[in-house]
């Protein structure tokens, strides 16, 4: 077998090293974190199966739920509510009296601040209702 020339060994291992980066550039840019190419926001996971998949009733009708009259069942339509949040927010609403505002939910065990921002022209507290920080 011929001895093949180190500069020659050098040259090819270079190559080689050059094409095997020239992959994993490539692969990331295009396959693993395609972070460069512009997009839509992404929407916000719900579990298979969950009451939330899908876009609200009351988004979908353009009724607007009033949390101080609302049974369980209509407040279930409400992104991230349940049947216990549901039931949690009537037993504080009967334990304290009608919610003031809609930020007042936010004392309700299991609702956050975030959760009823995200109600805005799907709640009201009263007859007209907005939230606000």
């Amino acid at each position: 077998m011929p001895k093949i020339p180190k500069r020659i060994v050098a040259g090819r291992l270079l190559f080689s090293v050059a094409v095997a980066l020239a992959v994993i550039l490539w692969g990331a840019l295009f396959l693993i974190a395609p972070v460069w190419q512009l997009s839509e926001p992404a929407a916000v996971y719900s579990p298979p199966g969950s009451q939330n998949s899908a876009p609200s009733a009351a988004a979908q009708s353009n009724t607007l739920i009033d949390v101080n009259t609302a049974d369980a069942e209509a407040l279930t339509v409400l992104p991230g509510i349940g049947s216990a949040k549901a039931a949690a927010i009537i037993a504080y609403r009967e334990e304290n009296g009608p919610f003031a505002s809609l930020a007042d939910l936010d004392k309700v065990s299991g609702i956050s601040a975030r959760m009823v921002e995200s109600w805005s022209g799907l709640a009201i507290a009263g007859t007209s209702d907005t939230y606000t920080h």
